[in-house]
This record gives C-alpha cells, sequence and structure tokens, in this order.
C-alpha cells in the first residue's frame, strides 16, 4: 500500500467524525497583529487533531497484523496526556507509533488548547513538540494546515525509513526527505554530520554516535515481512 492510499483513506475516515472547518485567519503574508499572540479564541476548535489520530488508528489498526494498544492518562517526565494509543505494525524492524492526546485546559501559563504529540517506541520518545505548533490567534494556520502537519508525521515513521537520535538534552530526527534537531547547549553543532549519522543508521550502517547517545532506527510499515 502506497503513502498516497492511506492519506486517502485517513480523509476519508475522518471526514465521516463530522469535525468542524476553518480556514487560515489572515491572507498569506499578512502578519498578526500583536495582541493575537496572547490570545485563544477557541479552545476547543482544536479538537480536530484528536479526530485526525482516531482516523489514523482506525485506518493503520484495520491493516493486517497490525495492533493497536490502548493507552489510560499517561505521564512522562515533562507532560501528562489524557489519552493515547500505541499503534504496532507486524513487519520487523518498525517502530510503534504513539499516538498522545493533551485535552484543552488551564495550565501554569494560561488556557491552552487540545494538542496531538507523536511518539515511537512508547510516550517518552516524542518527535514534536504537538500540533498545533501554539494555540494562540497568530499562530493559527486553519484546520487544513494542522491535519496535514499530522499526516506528514505519521506518514514519516510509517513510510520509513526513520531514525531518531536522542541524547542528554537533545534529539534529532531523520527521514528520507528531510530532519531536525533540537536541543539545549549539549547538542552537537555540526547538524550535518549527525544527519549523515541517521542516513547511515537507516542504510544498516554502524556510524559514530554523538556521546551517550541512543538511536532508535525503523523501516517501513509497508515494505512487505521478511
Amino acid at each position: 500500500m502506497s503513502p498516497d492510499v492511506l492519506r486517502a483513506r485517513v480523509a476519508d475516515a475522518y471526514d465521516r467524525l463530522g469535525l468542524p472547518s476553518w480556514a487560515p485567519p489572515r491572507a498569506e503574508g499578512v502578519e498578526p497583529r500583536d495582541e493575537e499572540y496572547s490570545r485563544v479564541s477557541d479552545l476547543h476548535k482544536y479538537r480536530v487533531v484528536h479526530g485526525r489520530a482516531h482516523a489514523w488508528t482506525e485506518v493503520l489498526g484495520a491493516l493486517p497484523g497490525v495492533v493497536v494498544e490502548r493507552l489510560g492518562p499517561v505521564t512522562t517526565e515533562r507532560h501528562e496526556f489524557a489519552r493515547g494509543v500505541r499503534i504496532v505494525s507486524p513487519v520487523p524492524g518498525t517502530l510503534p507509533l504513539v499516538l498522545l492526546e493533551q485535552d484543552a485546559g488551564s495550565t501554569e501559563h494560561g488556557e491552552a488548547p487540545d494538542f496531538l504529540h507523536l511518539a515511537v517506541q512508547d510516550p517518552d520518545h516524542r518527535i514534536d513538540h504537538g500540533v498545533p505548533d501554539c494555540g494562540c490567534d497568530a499562530c493559527d494556520v486553519g484546520s487544513a494546515g494542522l491535519l496535514e502537519a499530522i499526516d506528514d508525521g505519521v506518514l514519516s515513521i510509517v513510510a520509513g525509513p526513520f531514525v531518531l537520535l536522542v541524547g542528554k538534552g537533545w534529539k534529532a530526527t531523520w527521514y528520507p526527505d528531510g530532519g531536525s534537531m533540537e536541543g539545549d547547549t549539549r547538542a552537537p553543532s555540526d547538524f550535518s554530520t549527525v544527519m549523515r549519522a541517521c542516513r547511515s543508521l537507516a542504510d544498516g550502517g554502524a556510524p559514530r554516535l554523538p556521546r551517550s547517545s541512543t538511536a532508535l532506527v525503523g523501516r517501513s510499515w509497508l515494505d512487505a515481512p521478511a
């Protein structure tokens, strides 16, 4: 099955949920007003991200041999999630996909909308900051942009290969169409070297990794089982 077929099936499953949609609040190139950065007009419209997670769970869970493990409230070192799923492919060498839902509500930093976080292997190995990136009105990209970001993130893992490299205070992700690295001052300074190491890992190599780092490497879920 191709990634495009998966996208289409997810879109169909999502459309059956009847969730709202909205356009970006500003035309392309128009800068947000200052007050929009501190305003969240509608906390709950971002529930669409949970709907997209449910659609992906339905579609992936229908694939032969895939197992869906439902997670109750999940607490990690830095976050608390209301619920989640761990989706496991039967294809050898793949990484389980973890979708974690954070509900809208009050936080120490003010009101926060619904968020969806992606992880691999287990909830502690998150690969993103969550979708949406930020719930304020200034950062609103419209519902289609949110759904596309989720689809791209899931497919980077499912279509594979995918590499997560984790060090003390930093992490890097790599997939054939891109990669990223983030962290504190302990992160390696040479992004290109880290990406080459990740690519080598994906190709089955054994590159020298940054000190005290560990790697999670996953092949495509769409490969035929060995």
